[in-house]
């Protein structure tokens, strides 16, 4: 089988992949399988090198050494996971003209992956990889029109020459009926092959959690309670997770918005005195989370304490100090000579949720009014662009 590597999702971990014609010698589907849960893998990779990464779910690394391209071994598999096979510059943090193939892992199976070109790569095997190749190949017939159109739309959007409406049309008229057509197909192929674990690989290209577990239904029992359960529950378990954390972002923005009046809140100072947030209203503050152990926190002081200095009486820096203990607090404040006031924020505080804060560090500009003017995650250079445009004048 032959699909597209897409580089755009490695960060993705799983890759979605388009089949095309296969026009090389399959491997010996006679094989015999291996009787345990070992997985026999051949790799014949042009222009690879001499050793690839193999890049298992759970961030487990195993290295092989090869030549030219070509490997010959061998995999414990207990259990059907994902994993890439990587050229080990990649997790140097290297990633010009990065190379990476994305398969299945099933023990008891024969496996090769080669390619002809450093743009598309096959997969086919004994038992399992023989059904994952045909199914791959429909898949890219089927994916070819909606990956097209998804092309199209995405240079509409970045394109100084298309309004929006055209760009709105394109996408209601074209875009999304073929990306339903796509949808649909790859439900068909699930209803057609209700016994095939192979099959099971498509619903990472399934949209929505919901639409994911309906499909999965519609598999045979062997199949739902079969080899490739561990795998299917995995995927679901990650898109919980990133509906969650969509949700908290969302929330997180809604308490953040520009306009919002900044929820009050009393905690103790460096001298163990209350101080109150209400306490600064008539100026502006500028709400520092962040920690000691906090890298960018650390980084981001020199800066800070230069415009602290620039602008004079223009503004206050409350540093509110989270998941530290108060002896790391007070030490790190005198370490790095921080001149503004802080206060510690402890555990049982509520604090952090009722400000969203996600990430640290985060800056927020309270207005003299007590409303939200700005919020900055992270170490962010536009942050000191705003209190050049805010108090220069």
């Amino acid at each position: 089988m032959k699909r597209t590597i897409l580089c755009m999702m490695l960060a993705a971990f799983f890759l979605s992949g388009w089949a095309a014609k296969n026009d090389m010698n399959e491997i010996n589907r006679e094989q015999v399988q291996p009787a345990d849960n070992t997985l026999n893998v051949k790799l014949d990779l042009v222009d690879f090198g001499d050793t690839v990464v193999v890049y298992i779910s759970g961030d487990k690394e195993l290295t092989f050494i090869g030549k030219d391209g070509k490997f010959e071994f061998q995999l414990q598999v207990d259990e059907v996971s994902n994993a890439l096979l990587l050229q080990p510059k990649m997790l140097r943090g290297d990633m010009d003209d990065p190379r990476f193939y994305s398969i299945p892992l099933v023990g008891g199976e024969s496996v090769r992956v080669w390619d002809t070109d450093k743009t598309r790569y096959d997969v086919d095997g004994t038992g399992f990889y023989a059904d994952y190749h045909q199914m791959d190949l429909f898949n890219e017939n089927a994916a070819k029109e909606q990956y097209a159109n998804a092309k199209k739309y995405r240079e509409m959007g970045s394109s100084s020459n298309i309004s929006k409406e055209e760009s709105t049309k394109f996408y209601d008229e074209v875009y999304k009926p073929s990306f339903d057509r796509y949808q649909k197909a790859l439900v068909d192929y699930v209803k057609a092959h209700p016994t095939q674990d192979a099959a099971v690989c498509l619903l990472k290209n399934i949209s929505g959690l919901d639409k994911m577990k309906e499909t999965f239904a519609l598999f045979d029992v062997s199949v739902r309670e079969g080899r490739m359960k561990p795998l299917y529950t995995s995927w679901v378990k990650d898109a919980e997770k990133r509906l969650e954390e969509e949700a908290m972002e969302k929330a997180a923005k809604e308490k953040q918005a520009v306009g919002i009046e900044a929820p009050v809140f009393t905690l103790k100072d460096l001298n163990g005195k209350p101080l109150s947030l209400a306490s600064l209203r008539g100026k502006y503050v500028i709400l520092d989370f962040w920690g000691s152990w906090c890298i960018w926190c650390i980084k981001g002081f020199p800066q800070m304490k230069e415009y602290y200095a620039k602008y004079p009486g223009k503004f206050e820096i409350l540093g509110v100090d989270c998941n530290d203990t108060e002896e790391k607090w007070r030490a790190a404040v005198k370490k790095h000579e921080l001149p503004w006031l802080h206060v510690y924020c402890p555990k049982e505080s509520t604090l952090l949720e009722d400000y969203g804060i996600l990430g640290f560090p985060t800056k927020i500009i309270i207005g003299p009014d007590g409303k939200i003017v700005k919020t900055i995650v992270g170490e962010d250079p536009s942050f000191y662009t705003l209190l050049d445009e805010l108090f220069s004048k």
